[in-house]
C-alpha cells in the first residue's frame, strides 16, 4: 500500500493519501470477517487514526539524531493493550551513538527505561528470545539525584575515559528506548520528566526522501500493527481459553517488564452474566493491577469507564484477598470492571516486583446471583456513588501527563 509516485520524485499529498484510502476496509476483513454494523466500522476508524497519529509521532517526526521521547500508547492512541497506570514514550536511538539522557525523577511509583534490539513498532520484525529483544533496563531509582531529583546518565558503548557520572552501557545492536512510568494514585503522584540528546556529532534535520520514505510506509504499518494485536488476541484465546487467566510467556519474550509477571486471559459473556476474579495479593510487591481490553487489544476507555484497578485503587476484602467483577452492567460493588459493550476480549494482570506470583481463579455466575459468590460484608456501591467515583477518575487520569 505504499504511495506510488513518478520515478526521481518524491510523493504527493494526493499519493500519500491514496495510499491510505483502504486501511479500515483490509482491517476490517480481518477483525469481523461476517460483516460489521456501522458502529463498529467507525470504532475501527478511529482507532486506525489513532494508528496513524502514533506512527507520525514515533516513526516520521523523530530519528535517531534527533531524538524525543514521544508519546506512545495511551487513551487517545489505544493499541496494544496500554496499563493506564504508564505513561509509554519511545525514542529512536542509533547503537554506535552517544547519548545524554537527562530529567527529573518525580514521585511517581517507579520509571524504567528499556533498550529494546529490535523496533517494537515494526511488528514484521518482533521476532527472537526475550533475551535477544531485551539488551538492559534503567531504573530511576538506581541513578543518582540531586536535591531536586534531576539526573543525568550517559549512554554509550563504551564509557569515556575519566567520566565519573552515571553511565548506562548501549548494546551493539539497540534500536530505541522504551519508557513506562508508573503511577497508581493518578491525582497526586508527579510523572517523571524526560530528555534525550545525541551528543558525539553534529546532528542535521531528516531529509525529505527519509521523510517522505517513512509517510509513505504509514498504510502498510497501521495495518501490520493492528493486524498483529488482533492476531495475537486470538492466539491468547486458542491457547488460555475463555474466560480464564494464565501466567503468559509472550509478553514477557515480545515487550513486557523483565520484572514484572503477566497474566492475560479472554473474557465471553452474556449481558446478564459476570466473572468474578479472586486472586491473594504477593506477600510482597512493587505494583500490581487488573485490567479489561477488547478483542483488538485495545484497553476499554479507562478514563471514562473503571475498566482498570490499581493496588491504590482496588479495595481488598477482609480476607486480605482481592476480588474484581467483570461485567457489561455495573453489579454495585467497589471492584467494578466495566467491560463495555464489546462481545469478548482481553484480561490481564500484572505482578511487578512481586515475592510470589499468586494464580487467579476466575468464575462465571449469573448476575443476579453475583452477592451469593461474594463475602457477605462486600460494601454496596450504589449508583449516586458510582457517579461521583468516575468523575474523580476522569479528572485524576487527565491530570497525568501523557503528550
Amino acid at each position: 500500500m505504499s504511495a506510488e509516485t513518478t520515478q526521481g520524485s518524491l510523493p504527493t499529498w494526493a499519493d500519500q493519501m491514496e495510499s491510505l484510502k483502504r486501511v479500515v476496509d483490509d482491517l476490517m476483513v480481518i477483525w469481523r470477517p461476517d460483516g460489521a454494523t456501522e458502529a463498529e466500522v467507525q470504532d475501527m476508524n478511529k482507532l486506525a487514526l489513532s494508528m496513524l497519529a502514533s506512527g507520525y509521532l514515533c516513526r516520521v517526526y523523530t530519528d535517531a539524531d534527533r531524538p524525543v521521547f514521544m508519546p506512545l500508547w495511551n487513551y487517545a492512541m489505544n493499541q496494544g493493550g496500554p496499563d493506564p497506570d504508564y505513561v509509554y514514550s519511545t525514542a529512536e536511538v542509533d547503537a554506535a551513538g552517544t547519548y545524554r539522557l537527562t530529567g527529573l525523577r518525580g514521585t511517581a511509583r517507579f520509571v524504567e527505561i528499556t533498550q529494546q534490539t529490535w523496533d517494537m513498532l515494526s511488528p514484521a520484525i518482533m521476532t527472537g528470545s526475550k533475551e535477544e529483544n531485551f539488551v538492559d533496563n534503567l531504573d530511576l531509582d538506581e541513578v543518582t539525584l540531586d536535591e531536586q531529583g534531576y539526573f543525568s546518565v550517559l549512554l554509550a558503548q563504551e564509557k569515556p575515559e575519566g567520566y565519573e557520572g552515571d553511565f548506562w552501557k548501549m548494546g551493539p545492536i539497540t534500536r530505541r528506548l522504551f519508557v513506562r512510568r508508573c503511577a497508581c494514585d493518578w491525582r497526586n503522584e508527579i510523572d517523571a520528566s524526560l530528555a534525550i540528546s545525541r551528543i558525539d556529532r553534529p546532528t542535521a534535520d531528516m531529509t525529505p526522501e527519509e521523510s517522505a520514505a517513512r509517510f509513505s510506509d504509514m498504510a502498510e504499518w497501521v495495518v501490520q500493527m493492528i493486524t498483529f494485536d488482533m492476531n495475537l488476541i486470538r492466539f491468547y484465546r486458542d491457547k488460555h481459553g475463555i474466560n480464564t487467566l494464565l501466567r503468559s510467556g509472550v509478553i514477557d519474550q515480545m515487550g513486557g517488564l523483565p520484572k514484572q509477571a503477566y497474566y492475560d486471559g479472554m473474557h465471553e459473556i452474556d449481558d446478564d452474566e459476570c466473572l468474578i476474579v479472586e486472586t491473594d495479593v504477593p506477600d510482597q510487591v512493587r505494583y500490581w493491577q487488573i485490567l479489561v481490553g477488547d478483542d483488538r487489544f485495545c484497553t476499554v476507555d479507562w478514563v471514562n469507564r473503571q475498566s482498570s484497578l490499581n493496588d491504590h485503587q482496588a479495595q481488598l476484602d477482609t480476607d486480605g484477598r482481592f476480588r474484581a467483577v467483570i461485567s457489561k452492567r455495573d453489579p454495585g460493588v467497589p471492584n467494578w470492571l466495566d467491560k463495555a459493550d464489546y462481545p469478548w476480549g482481553v484480561i490481564q494482570i500484572r505482578w511487578n516486583l512481586a515475592s510470589n506470583y499468586p494464580d487467579p481463579k476466575v468464575t462465571k455466575v449469573p448476575l443476579a446471583e453475583l452477592r451469593d459468590h461474594l463475602p457477605t460484608d462486600t460494601p454496596e456501591v450504589t449508583p449516586e456513588q458510582r457517579v461521583e467515583q468516575l468523575a474523580a477518575r476522569r479528572e485524576a487520569a487527565q491530570f497525568r501527563r501523557i503528550w
